[in-house]
């Protein structure tokens, strides 16, 4: 959820100023690249050539690969990260998903297991373009940057970097494991993984059809100003996520006005009771705003929570679903779905 993101990157350094400072040598070693470890998440690694050259292309700039890459720096908010490691690559570097204490989702942490954890780029502001450069890396992954059209000419100057497709909000899961995949020079590994994640869902709808089928549900968290936020699109990725579960966003949000982060509506206190549904879901960034919301009298008198069938959710948990990747969909569908179904069978 975007109004659960501490940090986006910020604005960068100047174009001119930027390539001024980065050697024509410093160019060079990061796109010759240095040497490979293997695939120390998941073993084995394909081979050097397979695909390659190759081109990608991208709506921030197009991806030029000469040969297979090795040193990897992801810069995006999460999703490079997951979908990186899930392929069986440890990236050298990672700009931290600063909502985890570790900075890195639990997700990724288990499937690293006792692998080397990525070094993790420190910066206020803007992007550390000089330290990224001093890692020689051979490919920048940004599908998920927020930052990126301001960020990709000086990326772009010190390795390939892949952009998103279209955009970072809009690209599925799907679509950025495949091209990361496509990048790494592990397409085969990526499309089974989709097949895996999304036979995961099936089988996680299927199991729970009785209990979920047909639920209606609203979601809402509170925005950067403190005031209550619901979302109101059935294509968001936290509503499409539980809509592949067999329930549905409810009516009473569909028709709010947007209002702030796209997707959004802002309802009043007094209209809290349009959050109510067969399932009402809420994400808390902290204790304190949990308190906030739950003693507040009229969420107390919504129908949902006085009989049970409220869900609360860690706001490190919620992301899980509102960010989609092949590492975070399994963790969603082990941490959400047995909450939905203890809620589902109050409503």
């Amino acid at each position: 959820m975007k109004n659960s993101i501490d940090r986006l990157p910020g604005g960068p350094l100047s174009r001119r100023s930027f390539l001024l400072s980065l050697s024509a040598g410093a160019v060079a070693v990061g796109l010759a690249g240095c040497g490979d470890d293997g695939d120390p998440v998941t073993g084995g690694s394909a081979g050097a050539d397979a695909g390659f050259p190759l081109t990608i292309k991208g709506a921030e700039g197009d991806t030029v690969l000469p040969a297979r890459p090795e040193r990897i720096v992801t810069v995006g908010f999460m999703r490079d990260i997951d979908e990186a490691v899930s392929l069986g690559v440890v990236p050298v570097a990672v700009t931290p998903a600063t909502n985890f204490d570790s900075g890195l989702p639990p997700w990724v942490e288990a499937k690293l297991g006792s692998a080397k954890a990525p070094e993790q780029l420190s910066y206020e502001d803007n992007l550390p373009f000089e330290r990224i450069a001093a890692l020689t890396p051979d490919l920048i992954l940004a599908t998920d940057s927020y930052s990126l059209a301001d960020d990709f000419a000086n990326l772009a100057a010190i390795a390939p970097t892949l952009s998103y497709e279209t955009d970072v909000a809009e690209d599925t899961w799907q679509t950025r494991v495949t091209r990361i995949g496509r990048a790494l020079g592990k397409t085969d590994v990526a499309s089974r993984l989709v097949t895996e994640v999304e036979a995961g869902i099936a089988t996680a709808k299927e199991k729970n059809s009785a209990a979920l089928a047909g639920k209606t549900f609203s979601f809402s968290l509170l925005n950067g100003e403190g005031q209550l936020a619901t979302i109101i699109l059935p294509t968001d990725a936290s509503a499409q996520f539980l809509s592949s579960l067999g329930l549905t966003l409810s009516s009473k949000v569909k028709d709010l006005e947007q209002a702030g982060p796209a997707g959004r509506a802002v309802v009043s206190q007094e209209r809290t009771d349009l959050l109510d549904a067969d399932i009402v879901l809420f994400s808390f960034r902290d204790s304190d705003e949990r308190t906030q919301v739950e003693s507040d009298r009229l969420f107390q008198a919504l129908p949902a929570v006085k009989r049970g069938a409220y869900v609360p959710l860690e706001v490190e948990t919620a992301l899980s679903m509102a960010f989609p990747s092949t590492l975070s969909i399994p963790y969603a569908l082990e941490q959400i779905v047995p909450k939905l179904v203890a809620a589902a069978g109050k409503a």
